[in-house]
């Protein structure tokens, strides 16, 4: 199965594709790990891409293309993209790489923008494993400094603040939400308000129609 998942930053595109991913036993990229990844090893690909992440831009396609089509090689074991493309000339190149080996389809889980940034406004990332936490989570008058799967430091991502998550959505209604229209027909919608759990499930309903 070739899934890939939109939204816009804070959907919570990253957790329900590795609860699927675990699901189907398919492989899940996360783009956005990636990154970051790249970035605190301090390679030459994170070198070149840490301003611009952190100031809540878009990296080059050509960087992104690059990075995405080596990981997913020949797709034989199916994949989930979560966070590319994000943008239609992003997509048709995807096409093109795939051509035969076709989207089986692509999840949009749908998120007002108010509900993305009172989200994001209380995400905290551990340091350690990638997990991600919301503070409006915890019972009343707590806020974990360590993480609970793996006892890493919790902190707020650089572009997770108010100015740049407006931002990136602006990105994301300017570059990434016409990919709604190309993928017309391959497109399955799911409602991204709920706990994990429910979007999860609406997610699976959806593919298995």
């Amino acid at each position: 199965m070739r899934l890939v998942f939109l939204g816009p930053p804070g959907s919570g595109k990253g957790t329900g594709a590795a609860l699927v991913s675990k699901r189907l036993g398919v492989p899940h990229l996360s783009t956005g790990d990636v990154l970051r990844e790249e970035i605190r090893a301090g390679t030459e690909l994170g070198l070149r891409v840490k301003g611009i992440v952190g100031g809540g831009g878009l990296v080059p396609d050509e960087i992104v293309n690059r990075m995405v089509f080596d990981r997913i090689g020949d797709a034989e074991a199916g994949f989930i993209l979560d966070g590319y493309p994000r943008n239609v000339t992003q997509a048709r190149d995807l096409d093109l790489f795939l051509g035969e080996r076709a989207l089986t389809a692509v999840v949009h889980l749908e998120v007002p923008d108010e509900e993305v940034e009172r989200r994001l406004a209380g995400r905290l990332v551990c340091e350690g494993c990638g997990r991600i936490f919301n503070a409006g989570h915890f019972p009343p008058g707590t806020s974990p400094e360590a993480c609970l799967e793996c006892g890493g430091r919790l902190c707020h991502r650089e572009d997770d603040s108010p100015e740049k998550v407006r931002r990136r959505l602006q990105l994301y209604h300017h570059e990434t939400k016409p990919l709604l229209d190309y993928y017309s027909g391959r497109l399955v919608e799911v409602d991204g308000v709920g706990s994990i759990e429910q979007v999860a499930e609406g997610i699976m309903r959806s593919l298995s129609q």
